[in-house]
């Protein structure tokens, strides 16, 4: 009987303390998010991940940050998309290259349970919680009304664009708020737009393309970092910063030293930090079961140029993320 007993006691030990260490377990299971990026391989993209790690080790989640190679393989990043669910991500916070084609995988994922939350760039998909980023069409807008500056009411300003990845959506908005500004400028055309896949070197070779198909632009925009920096090269190699007026998108230690050469003269700068920290927030509150305010949440842009490039203010937002 009393070897019975001792039994009994080891039993009950092994099974309360397996119960304790299930328990534990799952005191111990983070939330998983995956952020899935357009690329990683961009001051814009680096920005972004430092806000994803600031949050998740202030809401404490485990997240994972890739992207494909380059911001037009939308195959690849729908490839990621449907492997993080499968993986078990709790969420995904993505910046979709194909508004139209990544669609359906962001449909799977949320079948299979991951909550869905787009930064920068959104998805066609009801699935999708909440977007965070720019509020494109009036950042278009923006870039719109840098262009104009600085010309008089009696110039003639024709203009040439370079944007992105034509089916991106923050692309489209971005163009399309440009466009909306300009059709009210009555001294002002859009004589020509081109898209080139998002590298320095096909933005650079787009641009000086326009430049010598269109002689008589005096305006060249281009639309995310990139473009940007492909349009200050073609302007540079062109020698014409004197007769070209350069509008881009997003900041680095390059495109701000154009601004200060004279290949650029206004940068339309987001706030990458603040989508990668609210996208990990917002998309933790979802996974935790909390309510989360559905639409959009729009983060700031600043108009940053050669007048204002060295106001305390401005070089705080350019350099935040350094």
């Amino acid at each position: 009987m009393k070897f019975k007993a001792i039994l009994s006691l080891i039993l009950c030990l092994i099974l309360t303390a397996g119960l304790c260490a299930c328990n534990t377990d799952k005191r111990n299971n983070k939330i998983r998010i995956a952020v899935i990026a357009k690329s990683e391989d961009s001051d814009f993209w680096h920005a972004v991940k430092k806000g994803v790690d600031t949050a998740a080790t202030e809401y404490n989640v485990d997240v994972t940050f890739e992207g494909p190679q380059n911001e037009e393989d939308y195959i690849t990043q729908n490839s990621m998309i449907e492997r993080a669910a499968k993986d078990g991500a709790d969420a995904i916070v993505l910046s979709a290259i194909n508004y139209y084609q990544s669609a359906e995988s962001v449909n799977k994922a949320a079948r299979l349970g991951s909550k869905i939350v787009t930064i920068d760039s959104d998805v066609d998909s009801s699935n999708v919680s909440l977007f965070i980023g720019t509020d494109n069409i009036e950042a278009g807008r923006a870039a719109g009304k840098a262009a104009i500056e600085g010309f008089s009411q009696n110039s003639e300003i024709y203009i040439g664009l370079v944007n992105y990845y034509e089916s991106s959506d923050n692309g489209i908005q971005r163009e399309k708020g440009f466009r909306e500004y300009i059709s009210n400028i009555p001294n002002a055309q859009i004589v020509a737009g081109i898209n080139v896949d998002s590298n320095t070197q096909s933005a650079e070779e787009g641009s000086i393309s326009l430049l010598n198909d269109y002689p008589q632009i005096n305006v060249l925009v281009g639309f995310n970092e990139w473009m940007t920096l492909g349009v200050g090269n073609a302007i540079n190699k062109l020698s014409l910063s004197d007769k070209v007026l350069g509008v881009g998108f997003d900041t680095n230690i390059v495109s701000v030293g154009m601004i200060e050469t004279g290949e650029m003269d206004a940068l339309i700068v987001q706030n990458p930090f603040a989508m990668g920290y609210l996208g990990v927030m917002n998309a933790a509150r979802l996974a935790a079961g909390e309510a989360v305010d559905e639409g959009s949440v729009y983060t700031e842009v600043t108009t940053v140029n050669r007048e204002n490039l060295f106001d305390e203010d401005i070089q705080k937002i350019l350099f935040r993320f350094g």
